[in-house]
């Protein structure tokens, strides 16, 4: 048994230094910076401007950070609304436990016998039946 697993294990070995070894040629995805990138601050760090045709400018920008806003506003309310509900829910379930703890309760205390009042006692004699209620 031994033997099967060292046999496999050099197997899997060779096929991955070959993967390894095939590696090399393919292209890297990172690369480090030389020393003349490193050197110059705007390959690290260059300012991106938008197109002109993507600039919005005036009554449009206006409009634009109105409708930012509204949609902001809105979402806070949305926000507030569910905080507001949740609440309402974690109040609802303890009241839904509360309620069903006393249930409980009540449940076992109706079930004891020591908790019942006594049977009456036997009624007095009636009397006879020709007669009754006088004796």
């Amino acid at each position: 048994m031994k033997i099967k697993v060292s046999i496999a294990a050099m197997i899997l070995i060779g096929i991955s230094t070959g993967a390894w070894a095939a590696g090399d040629d393919a292209e890297a995805t990172i690369r480090l910076m030389g020393t003349a990138e490193a050197e110059l601050p705007n390959a690290v760090t260059k300012k991106i401007t938008l197109p002109d045709h993507l600039r919005v400018e005036g009554d449009d920008q206006i409009a634009t950070v109105e409708n930012a806003k509204n949609g902001h506003d809105k979402a806070n309310e949305r926000l507030d609304k569910r905080d507001k509900g949740l609440s309402k829910a974690d109040a609802a379930r303890e009241r839904g436990a509360e309620m069903s703890e006393k249930a409980k309760e009540a449940r076992e205390n109706r079930g004891r016998s020591k908790d019942r009042p006594d049977p009456p006692g036997r009624p007095d004699n009636p009397g006879r039946p020709d007669n009754p209620g006088r004796p």
